[in-house]
């Protein structure tokens, strides 16, 4: 069977099971899937990632026992099997690298209880800085009697980041003057993004897509554009205190996204007293309404009536850094959340 990639190992297993309920074959089936199953969590710890699979076996095939065209009997079940193989692979690099460097792998057999496997392993990554990277399993299914599903596993020395099912969420955040609020603030990028990887671009005097002021920084638009390496899955689009809502273009933006295959947008709208926030938050509700994969962040309603604003009541206080970044980070879960209950969405 010629190899292919799939965006999560279950899409692999339910295939093959699949096929066996097509052929007719009894005792075919799965039980509920478990949390995460087939692609498991991943978490960034400082230089190294951290993966915890946790797999549901399906039920063993039991092939009917023939005379001639009729079935006369059915073989009984077999006992479970007391291990089941799996190899794991396991990729890393730069958000900047175009391929992903093979950092470690195995062979292990796991031990079945109550029907679920579990796996986890922690291996280094030779950055520092924002890290892509992430692990890929297959498992030998053939004691349950159902042939093993099509390679899910890269086997060569690099890999591409859609090649690993198992990724560290990554993430961009796009902002403006109001969001370099973080960097006035011990540790506030952190608080904003947590084990996740994260690329911050945030510069005083942004506009979407229009010229900027002084001291003139690349709009948003042209920061998707341009930027090397991978934006993630998520990007963060803070922009709009140094627009008006005419020239507020989510529509371009929403399209560079796509392009750079980024699968959701979170759309932090401004703070209600802020000049151009009537016109800018209308456009962010519209566009809601067009692009299922845009997700408003909601930072109007969060802030309203909060102490956390200088006197121009759009640039933050440290306590309003702080708290700008935990809603960060609450919305980038959501995002996080939304794409592993639908997995391999594409963006539309």
């Amino acid at each position: 069977m010629a190899a292919r990639t799939p965006r999560r190992l279950t899409a692999l297993l339910g295939a093959a099971l699949a096929v066996g309920v097509a052929a007719g074959l009894p005792g075919v089936g799965a039980a509920a899937p478990a949390p995460d199953e087939g692609q498991g969590t991943v978490d960034r710890q400082g230089r190294s990632m951290a993966w915890r699979l946790s797999y549901r076996l399906p039920a063993p095939v039991v092939p009917p026992t023939s005379t001639g065209t009729t079935p006369v009997a059915t073989t009984p079940a077999a006992a479970p099997p007391t291990a089941i193989p799996m190899r794991w692979v396991a990729y890393g690099g730069s958000r900047t690298t175009t391929r992903l460097r093979r950092l470690a792998g195995g062979q292990v057999a796991l031990t079945p209880v109550g029907g679920v496997v579990t796996f986890s392993r922690r291996v280094q990554v030779p950055t520092a800085g924002p890290m892509s990277g992430g692990f890929c399993a297959e498992f030998d299914l053939t004691a349950l009697g159902i042939a093993e599903p099509a390679r899910s596993c890269p086997t060569g020395p690099t890999a591409s980041r859609s090649d690993l099912p198992a990724r560290v969420p990554e993430v961009t955040v796009i902002g403006d003057s109001v969001g370099t609020g973080l960097d006035y603030v011990s540790g506030g990028r952190a608080a904003a993004t947590g084990r996740w990887s994260a690329l911050f671009d945030l510069k005083v005097c942004r506009r979407l897509v229009a010229p900027p002021c002084p001291p003139n920084p690349p709009s948003a638009l042209s920061v998707i554009q341009s930027m090397p390496g991978s934006l993630g899955d998520i990007v963060v689009i803070h922009v709009g205190y140094n627009d008006a809502g005419a020239t507020y273009d989510i529509a371009r933006v929403m399209a560079a996204l796509k392009a750079r295959g980024v699968r959701r947008a979170v759309w932090v709208n401004l703070q209600g007293i802020a000049p151009f926030a009537p016109g800018v938050n209308a456009a962010v509700r519209r566009a809601a309404s067009r692009y299922r994969w845009l997700q408003v962040a909601d930072w109007n309603a969060f802030s309203a009536g909060r102490p956390w604003f200088v006197a121009d009541r759009d640039h933050l206080t440290p306590s309003g850094a702080y708290a700008l970044a935990g809603f960060y980070r609450s919305e980038i879960a959501r995002a996080i959340r939304a794409l592993r209950d639908q997995p391999g969405d594409s963006a539309r």
